[in-house]
């Protein structure tokens, strides 16, 4: 009986681990689920559909041949494929962090805690989550090449007091050259630790096979002909002439070395409140957990060190990433001797830890989910326009910018480049997308907020065309920002063109303050006009003016060259508030 309900138990824990990580697995496949294609994801799809594009970029561009290859590999499988992919080597790559002091001690026990807490912390301590995890071409730049540097070294671990076959001098070799490849910072991490574990264990057989493989991976990567390719552009002149001890000096005598430190804020809180349960239970780590703890944890700020001698300042923040991960493993070192007892769950200490990272990490998760949510709505209104443009042989097509919305930490925001889209959507040769002039200040994909009639009106535009609605809208990104917002019922272009005339928009508004109203202009173009949900919309940015302050509205089309106004509409806004929701 006995062996029975340890058998039972066994198979309860090996459900309930699965059940964890496929709950895991969904928790992050939901952002990423709605992630729509962006940036330079176009332009692996449309451009690189061949390998010898790859060898071009290798020549050209960069030398980062495995973050190229697996952005071309993923973006060529289905959408729901490589997304449920990413979502998998994400929640691998955590689990892995999570485990290796256990592989490392040969242990290989894994502990949920520990997962939780290195889980949150990814979210809520990335320096840039959305171009680095969510954004596909990021993705595998950064948060792949990462899983293969956890890889190499779980591997290492794992091999290091074992016999060696075949297939684990290949498997060596064959991470050894993609963590390598990693990143122009992590590559030399990579190199660095591997010499360090080299140096400190007693058995080297391991360390020193990885090691020229890893080499091999760094200088194919630093050395690439397309690095050099790339530094001669004339943007990058001024920091060519400099030489290297005036770039480190630059880097480390300004603040861009310490800013790189400063997403890591809940880390060092972490690291400060294991070092409280240590001290509080009169608990030590184990001497080598303590050691890998700092090893890692110094190669962490090396790796942001490293960026001295780099030609672009300040440095961009996805490329942090490797740094975090870093931080990730030293933590997951220190706290492995933490003694989780049978105590209930409100007087175990890495409990309050977990609740303190929960409440950062909800808001955060919230946040850029309902973002990614209303970026995949505005992707296929912005589709639609596109479509039309090319159906009607528009030289220009005219597209709106993407409305990121509000985020817990702005670093959450996915790549929003404008490219590639002429190629993506066979856009005839001469012809162009060109983004409005002016952004959207609300999301034009909610269909509530497009159809929203906080003034109602029915002025005439000429031609069967009426001014159907004006709103003021605030900035959700900003608590003090405000756009206004016109609803028409037709297409004003078949009737004005864009060449030489204007939709003029004129606020006069006064707070208690002034003596008299001040004007405000928010004219835009009439290619600023967004056809969606049957409406055509013109959204201005109005700086922090609020409904309240707004007297009246003159609002008209202006001819540039006869400088006249064909149509003009004051809107008395003072007797409009009751009717503003």
């Amino acid at each position: 009986m006995d062996r029975i309900n340890r058998r039972l138990n066994k198979v309860t824990k090996k459900q309930f681990m699965l059940l964890f990580f496929a709950a895991a697995i969904i928790l992050v496949l939901i952002p990423l689920a709605f992630t729509p294609m962006l940036s330079d994801d176009f332009i692996y799809i449309t451009n690189n559909t061949k390998w010898s594009d790859l060898g071009w970029r290798y020549l050209h561009w960069s030398g980062r041949l495995v973050a190229d290859s697996f952005s071309l590999i993923l973006l060529q499988l289905p959408s729901i494929i490589y997304k449920l992919l990413k979502a998998i080597i994400w929640i691998g790559l955590l689990l892995l962090i999570s485990f290796l002091p256990s592989i490392f001690n040969n242990k290989y026990t894994w502990r949920m805690n520990n997962f939780i807490i290195i889980f949150l912390l990814y979210w809520v301590a990335n320096p840039n989550l959305g171009e680095t995890s969510l954004w596909s071409v990021g993705f595998a730049n950064y948060l792949l090449t990462n899983f293969f540097i956890v890889a190499y070294f779980a591997l290492l671990f794992y091999l290091k007091d074992r016999p060696l076959r075949i297939w684990h001098y290949l498997a060596i070799a064959v991470l050894g050259l993609l963590s390598g490849n990693s990143n122009e910072n992590t590559s030399i991490i990579v190199i660095l630790l591997t010499l360090t574990f080299l140096l400190i264990e007693k058995k080297k057989h391991v360390f020193l096979l990885g090691l020229p493989f890893t080499v091999i991976g760094t200088l194919s990567l630093l050395l690439s002909p397309g690095q050099y390719a790339r530094l001669q552009h004339p943007s990058f002149q001024i920091s060519r002439e400099k030489s290297l001890f005036q770039r480190l000096w630059d880097y480390f005598s300004s603040q861009w070395f310490i800013d790189t430190f400063s997403s890591f804020s809940w880390l060092f809180v972490t690291f400060i409140f294991i070092g409280f349960i240590y001290f509080f239970r009169k608990q030590y780590p184990q001497k080598r957990n303590a050691v890998y703890s700092i090893i890692f944890f110094f190669s962490a700020i090396i790796a942001n060190a490293a960026f001295g001698g780099s030609y672009v300042f300040p440095v961009a923040i996805r490329s942090l990433n490797g740094s975090l991960i870093l931080f990730l493993i030293s933590i997951a070192f220190i706290s492995e001797d933490i003694r989780y007892t049978t105590e209930p769950f409100y007087k175990k200490a890495m409990s309050y830890l977990t609740i303190l990272l929960c409440i950062p990490f909800l808001f955060s998760y919230v946040y850029s989910t309902k973002s990614v949510i209303s970026l995949h709505r505005q992707f296929n209104v912005r589709e639609q326009a596109i479509l039309a443009g090319k159906s009607s042989n528009q030289e220009s097509i005219y597209i709106p910018n993407y409305y990121v919305g509000k985020l817990y930490n702005p670093s959450d925001s996915v790549n929003l480049y404008h490219g590639g889209l002429e190629n993506y959507y066979d856009i005839k040769k001469g012809s162009s997308i060109v983004q409005f002039n002016k952004d959207f200040s609300f999301d034009y994909s909610n269909k509530k907020l497009i159809n929203t009639e906080q003034v109602s009106l029915n002025e005439s535009f000429g031609d069967s065309i009426k001014l159907k609605a004006i709103n003021i809208f605030p900035d959700a990104r900003s608590s003090d920002k405000y756009s206004i917002n016109l609803t028409f019922d037709n297409d004003l272009k078949q009737v004005y063109s864009a060449n030489d005339h204007v939709l003029f928009v004129h606020i006069n508004w006064q707070r208690d303050a002034q003596a008299n109203p001040v004007m405000f202009n928010a004219d835009t173009s009439l290619n600023n006009q967004l056809f969606v949900d049957g409406k055509y919309v013109f959204s201005s940015p109005i700086s922090d003016i609020r409904p309240q302050d707004i007297k009246s509205i003159d609002v008209g089309i202006y001819d540039t060259t006869k400088k006249t106004n064909p149509i003009q509409v004051t809107i008395d806004m003072e007797n409009t508030h009751a009717d503003k929701k």
